[in-house]
């Protein structure tokens, strides 16, 4: 079998588990991850992850921001041999199973962030790269050279926090975030044509972008477009044309493939149409699954390599993780003294920034007033100080991920009547228990 012909087989394997796992829930978004499977197969040979690892410090990180085409995600994880079998699979969408409608971190291995709203993955990979970046500057270059890949679509860069979060990623520069736009024309009312009409190349290109586009179905061009990735000097987003539904007999394209199951029908005919048995159901070939499954092996190598050249560091990284609050000297007050919470609070912040080479934040552009500004802690990527702009959602979005990302502990700031722009992105941080803080101030209760 030819290497085109072997991709195309393992891009139809992922095409039919997750429409497979969509029909039996009888419930689900089948669309999104039929378009986007030949992405994924050529994906998987540049994802450096190690699947007996899921928390080793130097993977790329990878958030699907389109969190509704959550069968893609589940397929993935099972063929790169994370711990979600067919049975997890086949449990799609069911009360207490691994494999929830829309991934959740704290209920599946190897699910980075609870994405949520759509946008908000966009920004929590902005976040991740972020925190990439002032942890390499705590260590050391060889301690941290992942990249942070991120799925999105049409739907995400509709939302006003995608627009938020790419623009402080391009001011910043961050040159290991790739942003992958599956740009189908699709949405659920119908073509994207009905609500949204601009350039989306020249809007990243605005905000410093660097931009590739490509036919989402052209496996040299997709290739081309991850190798291009290893090479970045700033931000990359590929635009990736492609079908919704690809793969489907007769549906392909069509919108009624976004948000239901195919039908066994429909999904009948396409398994003969790729020259799969029409019923069969959750199948995996042995040489498909020998493919996908070399992730467990690379990765092991992966992280051993990575183990051999911060020997050296294993304490500084360990203290990292397990910061000692016991070296925090926090500041005395006095019974009666009269001092605004704000103030107050600055002091606690500085005192536990002095302490604890993890902790960081920032504000919306309101430090002074909200007392949060880290004194003799410079400014990001080297110093503690986060600076957000206006941007409250992208604020909190951002820091949700920083607060996934492992060993950070950060903060962001606003005032208390502003917060109503970051709530949503504070809801998904609650269902996470993100270990992070919100500041708000001038509203005291």
């Amino acid at each position: 079998m030819s290497d085109l012909a072997m991709m195309k087989k393992m891009s139809d394997t992922i095409r039919f588990l997750a429409a497979d796992m969509v029909q039996q829930a009888n419930s689900g978004h089948p669309g999104m991850p039929m378009g986007m499977a030949d992405i994924l197969t050529v994906f998987s040979s540049y994802y450096r992850h190690n699947p007996k690892n899921p928390k080793w410090l130097n993977r790329d990180r990878v958030v699907f921001s389109g969190g509704h085409g959550s069968a893609l995600i589940y397929s993935m994880l099972h063929l790169w041999g994370y711990n979600l079998s067919l049975d997890d699979l086949k449990n799609f969408r069911q009360l207490g199973s691994k494999t929830p409608g829309h991934p959740e971190c704290t209920h599946t291995e190897g699910i980075e962030v609870t994405t949520g709203p759509l946008g908000q993955g966009v920004a929590n990979a902005v976040g991740f790269s972020m925190a990439s970046q002032y942890t390499k500057n705590l260590l050391a270059p060889e301690a941290i050279n992942h990249k942070v890949y991120c799925f999105c679509g049409d739907g995400d860069l509709e939302e006003g926090i995608s627009y938020e979060a790419c623009s402080l990623a391009g001011h910043l520069g961050l040159d290991n975030l790739v942003l992958v736009y599956d740009s189908n024309n699709i949405t659920i009312e119908g073509d994207t044509s009905i609500a949204l009409s601009e350039n989306i190349q020249k809007r990243f290109e605005a905000q410093n972008w660097d931009v590739t586009t490509i036919d989402g179905h052209d496996f040299k061009a997709i290739d081309e477009a991850f190798a291009k990735a290893q090479k970045q000097t700033r931000p990359l987003l590929i635009i990736a044309k492609t079908k919704i539904g690809k793969g489907a007999a007769t549906m392909e394209g069509s919108h009624h493939t976004h948000g239901a199951p195919l039908g066994d029908e429909e999904l009948a005919a396409s398994k003969k149409m790729a020259g799969f048995a029409p019923e069969g159901k959750f199948f995996v070939s042995d040489d498909v699954r020998a493919r996908f499954a070399a992730a467990v092996e690379k990765g092991d190598l992966f992280e051993a390599e990575w183990n051999a050249k911060v020997s050296g560091m294993k304490a500084q990284i360990d203290a990292l993780f397990n910061p000692d609050f016991s070296t925090i000297n926090f500041p005395e007050f006095k019974v009666g003294e009269s001092a605004a919470t704000r103030d107050t609070n600055g002091k606690i912040l500085n005192a536990i920034a002095d302490a604890l080479p993890g902790f960081l934040g920032g504000s919306a552009d309101l430090g002074p007033s909200n007392k949060t500004e880290l004194k003799n802690s410079g400014d990001f990527p080297v110093g503690k100080n986060l600076h957000f702009g206006i941007r409250e959602h992208s604020m909190a979005a951002i820091t949700n991920a920083m607060a996934q990302y492992g060993p950070l502990m950060p903060f962001c700031a606003t005032f208390f009547i502003f917060s109503d722009y970051l709530k949503p992105a504070a809801r998904v941080a609650a269902l996470m228990k993100a270990k992070l803080f919100y500041v708000f101030t001038h509203d005291s209760i």
